[in-house]
């Protein structure tokens, strides 16, 4: 209502002056006055409905009443006297207006200030406020007080209203400079402060020329300034939408009005000595003025400027200062990482040795020797491809007669003992390109390019001497067991496994004796080529599958895996790294990938018949087939002859590819893929495993590699790294969305172990051998009668 009252009443001010542009009458006093009230009622009330500004609209309320009791007493004392003196006591509470409203700018909330930036800032103020009293001096304040009737106090008085109003505008446009966002309400206030100043020199000047009498239109701009004050009260406790135009104009006005407060400073300076260049030679008292001003004016800037160097100068020392603690942080921070990376290089050195090591002997163990065969088969491998004479390769596989009953009777700690000298005999006579390792427990092994028979017997005359253990002689001997390359076996699983076949002969044997493995009736069959007993094998029916189990945690077979085997009628059955190699060389490898997959698909569509419909089955694809572009074709068309879906067919890939394969690979399995088949990768963890083929490769098992797995239940601390890894490798198939199999369980601890660590299935002799078709189909039928087997 109060501002209603004002807007009204200054429309009548307005209305009036415009009927009347020359005239006085008291129609304009009264709306003039009323104005003031009106406004310092509004004020009042936005005081009591603002808690954060209420001290503020407090002192405005105030400031405006004493200017309206003061402009009501001018009035009367006009009528009653006809003229009111100049100075007189009015002229202190009029002024009391501008002190009131400073009291108000300081109560205006304001972000903290640094002292330089403060003094700047005050600087600028007091520059521009200065050159706004330069240009009032020149434009009136002069000429009044060089009139001869104005005494010494009506000229200080004079002095007072610009320097006062302009000191009050100069506290709220440091508070405006100091607030973070554009405020409406403090614009208005310094808006109509600035129309109020105006007002009262006018009032001077007309004063000085003809007098001034209340009700003139000059009344207008006190009525337009206290009319902003009412409305920037009015806005302040509301904060009321201002529509789309005037919020564009608030949002872009601090992009014209930042460069204003820069510039404000300088263009005050320019006013001044433009005011001096058009007085200069002039000898007024407006000229001396003007001078004066100026020289104070540029003093301010001097100061300005000065105040700039030297908060510059502090900045920059601070900028200095924290570049200079953030590179030594920065080094601190890279010495650590670089020491942290040294330690986890180091860690990793050393785990991958634990994990290729006995930590009781320090040879290498199961994983370390199955490498390190691998790798021997491959060079054997390359030259017989290009037709040149390879070394000769044989492996030793040797196990202590009697050391169980050491160990019960003399402890283990003693039966430790005697493993650690087993092995520094055997390094101690470790011929040169020889490979030594100890397997667990009492089994060590020897990889050798000497004669084998020859060498065993040098092996089994290391045990002759007794071991000293502790000052008390201790004897015992060993069985060996010797395979041959190629003789015993063409890939480096048929010789490790023809050893460990021999070693158990020696046994039998009696003991303390040596024994090479070789294929049955080898010695008749030796003059006929591996080429020509392959050819027409497929014809003749020689080839069959057997399958062994994959299984969950609760030993249910979940997948069969496919296993190719040869009935030679002259060497008996072979497992495929005996025959694989001449097949390859007869291009017979595609031709038993599709007869292996066509197979496979038959048998399954038989078992799915039989009551086992979640049955999958896993088919291995060699690297040839990988090549093949018909292969997404050959899968769909055996899918469609059985009747089965892609989810029940699996492949199996050995990692690594050929450098280059991969690409060729990638779209013929994402083709497969499609069809619903997984894709398996299998041997992972061993040394030439990598990380890469697991993130471009669209597999979705993993299988971890056979030397890992057996560590498990090995000496304890390899047990720890092994399950360390384990771990480690099942946490990156979780992050991958891989399952995850453990390969080559052989012991119930391994299947514990590995199952505890978080693979999801399993698969090895302990929870299966390979078998035939029809032993297979006979423990499905044994499963579904008992679905739970046993742990």
């Amino acid at each position: 209502m109060s501002l209603l009252a004002t807007l009204l009443l200054a429309l009548a001010h307005l209305g009036w002056a415009a009927l009347q542009p020359g005239g006085q009458g008291r129609l304009l006093q009264t709306c003039s006055l009323g104005v003031l009230y009106a406004s310092a009622l509004t004020c009042w009330f936005a005081a009591r409905v603002t808690p954060e500004t209420a001290l503020t609209w407090r002192w405005m309320a105030w400031a405006l009443g004493i200017y309206a009791v003061s402009d009501t007493v001018y009035v009367l004392l006009e009528q009653w006297n006809g003229a009111v003196p100049f100075p007189s006591v009015l002229d202190a509470f009029y002024l009391g207006f501008y002190g009131l409203f400073s009291a108000a700018c300081l109560a205006l909330p304001r972000r903290p200030l640094r002292q330089a930036e403060a003094w700047r800032l005050t600087l600028d103020v007091g520059i521009v406020a200065g050159a706004l009293g330069v240009l009032l001096w020149y434009g009136a304040l002069a000429s009044r007080l060089g009139t001869a009737q104005t005494t010494l106090i009506g000229s200080l008085v004079s002095l007072a209203y610009p320097g006062a109003g302009l000191s009050a505008l100069g506290l709220l446009l440091l508070v405006i400079r100091r607030r973070e966002r554009f405020q409406l309400e403090e614009s208005l206030l310094a808006l109509g402060l600035i129309i109020f100043v105006i007002a009262d020199t006018l009032y001077l000047f007309l004063g000085d020329h003809g007098g001034f009498a209340s009700g003139l239109p000059v009344d207008l701009l006190w009525t337009a300034g206290a009319t902003l004050f009412a409305l920037a009260a009015w806005h302040s406790p509301r904060a009321v939408p201002l529509g789309r135009p005037l919020t564009a104009v608030i949002r872009a006005a601090p992009r014209f009005t930042r460069p204003l407060y820069t510039l404000a400073p300088y263009l005050g300076l320019i006013v001044c000595f433009a005011l001096a260049l058009l007085t200069h030679g002039e000898d007024t008292l407006a000229a001396r003025g003007v001078l004066w001003g100026t020289a104070g004016v540029t003093l301010l800037v001097a100061a300005r400027q000065l105040a700039a160097l030297t908060d510059n100068a502090a900045l920059t020392a601070q900028l200095a200062a924290l570049n200079a603690t953030l590179e030594s942080r920065v080094t601190a921070r890279t010495a650590e990482v670089e020491r942290g990376r040294a330690q986890l290089e180091a860690h990793a050195l050393e785990l991958a040795w634990q994990a290729h090591h006995d930590s009781l002997t320090g040879l290498p163990n199961r994983a370390g020797f199955l490498t390190a065969l691998c790798e021997a088969v491959e060079r054997q491998q390359a030259p017989a491809e290009a037709g040149l004479p390879a070394d000769p390769l044989a492996v030793l596989f040797l196990d202590l007669d009697g050391f169980k009953g050491i160990n019960d009777t003399l402890g283990h700690t003693v039966g430790d003992q005697l493993l650690i000298k087993v092995a520094a005999r055997l390094r101690g006579a470790q011929q040169p390109g020889e490979f030594t390792a100890r397997l667990g427990g009492d089994e060590f092994m020897v990889l050798t390019s000497q004669p084998p028979q020859a060498r065993a017997r040098q092996v089994l005359e290391l045990f002759t001497a007794p071991f000293d253990l502790s000052g008390r002689p201790v004897r015992i001997s060993a069985s060996v067991g010797v395979s041959v390359y190629p003789d015993s076996g063409q890939d480096a699983e048929s010789l490790y496994m023809h050893a460990d076949v021999a070693m158990y002969e020696a046994k039998r044997a009696g003991k303390d004796a040596a024994r090479v493995f070789m294929p049955q009736a080898a010695g008749q069959q030796s003059q006929t080529p591996p080429e020509e007993r392959l050819r027409g094998a497929l014809e003749r029916g020689e080839f069959s599958l057997f399958y062994q189990p994959i299984s969950n945690a609760a030993r249910q077979t979940v997948t069969l895996e496919a296993l190719l085997r040869w009935h030679s009628p002259e060497l008996g059955l072979l497992a495929p790294g005996q025959f694989l190699p001449a097949a390859q060389r007869l291009g017979l490898e595609d031709r038993l990938g599709d007869w292996v997959l066509n197979e496979a698909c038959a048998q399954l569509a038989r078992w799915h018949a039989a009551g086992h419909a979640d049955l999958r089955v896993a088919v291995n694809i060699s690297r040839s087939q990988l090549e093949r572009p018909d292969l997404p074709g050959q899968v769909g068309a055996a899918l469609a002859r059985h009747r089965l879906s892609g989810s029940a067919l699996e492949f199996e890939l050995a990692a690594p590819l050929p450098v280059g394969a991969e690409a060729q690979a990638i779209p013929v399995m994402r083709a497969v893929q499609e069809q619903g088949v997984r894709w398996s990768l299998c041997g992972f963890g061993a040394a030439r495993s990598a990380l890469t083929p697991l993130l471009r490769l669209p597999v979705q098992t993993l299988k971890l590699d056979r030397g890992l797995i057996g560590a498990l239940d090995g000496p304890p601390d390899g047990q720890a790294q092994a399950r360390r890894a384990v771990q480690a490798s099942v946490a990156l198939a979780g992050a991958l969305g891989l399952s995850v199999v453990a390969e080559g369980v052989e012991t119930h601890a391994q299947w514990a172990a590995a199952t505890a660590l978080g693979c999801d299935l399993g698969q090895g002799f302990w929870l299966g051998h390979p078998q035939n078709t029809a032993k297979t189909t006979a423990r499905l039928g044994h499963a579904l009668e008992q679905p739970h087997p046993p742990g």
